[in-house]
């Protein structure tokens, strides 16, 4: 088991990453502000489960030593950044008005899954809590389930918090309300862009 500070450091990158506006905090506010927050629980589950895979499989392949695991990096992070620019140029064009045959189609676990899995801000907090939080320890395997639960626990109820928040916008404010998410996805995408290649 890690020490104690450890854990907190590990809690403290987990909050600031899973909390922090990105791609998929967006999308599940917008989910939650157009199909309410109890519905928006199955894409905030399916993000996190994506998540967890991720973390998961790259720090098994971590520290198994194999380094093709960050040749990925860049290739999925272009990929992950070009449909997010896609959806926030949907989400820009879009009125804000829910039809009634619109609710039976709320994203649900499999939408989150592959928005997180194409998410470059996931990929960038796993490659880095990996780096700067597992591989370090003695123990990295204990370290790495541990930070999972960790990471993911944290993750599920940020992402819960981003859709509940999200719901609390009145269907009036909806137009105006897509476009300052498409704006802050965007940004958020550039921001991630621009942190890895340059």
């Amino acid at each position: 088991m890690p020490p104690f500070e450890t854990l907190l450091a590990m809690s403290g990158f987990a909050l600031a990453a899973s909390a922090t506006p990105g791609p998929v905090n967006i999308i599940g506010a917008m989910t939650g502000a157009r199909y309410g927050a109890a519905r928006a629980l199955t894409f905030v589950t399916g993000a996190t489960a994506s998540f967890l895979v991720l973390f998961l499989a790259f720090g098994t392949g971590m520290l198994a030593g194999t380094g093709w695991i960050l040749a990925l990096a860049k290739p999925m992070t272009l990929i992950g950044s070009a449909y997010l620019l896609w959806m926030a140029w949907g989400l820009a064009r879009d009125d804000g008005s829910v039809e009634r045959q619109d609710l039976d189609h709320a994203p649900g676990f499999w939408s989150g899954a592959l928005v997180q899995g194409l998410n470059p801000k996931a990929w960038l907090a796993v490659f880095s809590s990996l780096s700067a939080f597992v591989l370090p320890l003695a123990d990295r395997v204990t370290g790495l389930v541990v930070f999972a639960a960790l990471f993911g626990s944290i993750c599920w109820l940020s992402l819960t918090l981003w859709a509940w928040g999200g719901a609390r916008i009145g269907q009036g404010r909806m137009r105006l309300f897509n476009r300052l998410m498409a704006l802050a996805l965007a940004l958020s995408v550039t921001v991630m862009l621009v942190e890895t290649f340059i």
